[in-house]
């Protein structure tokens, strides 16, 4: 791929094995917005992107360099060979060809820890609609507003220090049902230490 700055907006060329919509609708991902065709809205790491993309271009607006360097970049897994990746699994087993092929330009996004956690505990025996709208909900009551596009607003998923207070009936009237007490344990516990992204990876 190649990388251009250009005024507030960052263009990415000669992107490969990469479609933004199979990445942001596969169900890795729960926050964000469907602006039109190819365009979306999401927020991730406190920050929040507005991209398209158009064939191998995709469009960042409003994004410095620091930013698409130390974020984004990361997020959409960018620095990694995905072809490589395909040929060697189809190389292992035949009968993946057909999910490659279907999905060609999916890549595992690189979210946030916390977020990750919380938004997985919400989607047990939910679909997709569901868990961003709790997902979306969260962020708007507990998370920081980070603003608006097209009419829509766009919020921060809430931080462990913002979570810290809500209580099993905030969440209920969130809509996370049963999950409400896994979730205000998950964040206790993440809160003090017994769960940790170090700690998983080390595992």
């Amino acid at each position: 791929m190649d990388v251009e700055y250009k005024g507030k907006d960052t263009i990415i060329h000669n992107l490969k094995d990469f479609d933004l919509g199979q990445t942001m609708e596969c169900g890795q991902c729960f926050h964000f917005q469907k602006i039109d065709d190819d365009e979306y809205g999401m927020s991730a790491y406190g920050k929040f992107l507005h991209a398209a993309q158009k064939d191998d271009k995709m469009y960042l607006f409003d994004t410095t360099k620091e930013e698409f360097e130390k974020i984004w970049c990361h997020y959409f897994d960018l620095d990694r060979d995905y072809g490589e990746i395909k040929s060697f699994l189809l190389k292992e087993d035949e009968k993946l060809r057909e999910a490659v092929e279907k999905m060609w330009g999916v890549r595992i996004l690189n979210q946030e820890f916390f977020e990750t956690l919380i938004s997985f505990i919400i989607s047990q025996n939910k679909q997709i609609p569901h868990i961003k709208k709790i997902v979306e909900t969260l962020s708007e009551r507990f998370g920081d507003d980070l603003g608006e596009i097209n009419g829509m607003r766009f919020f921060a998923f809430p931080t462990v220090s913002q979570m810290c207070n809500v209580t099993e009936e905030d969440l209920r009237d969130c809509k996370t049902g049963f999950r409400a007490p896994y979730i205000v344990d998950a964040v206790q516990k993440t809160a003090d230490g017994q769960i940790s992204e170090a700690a998983l990876k080390a595992a």
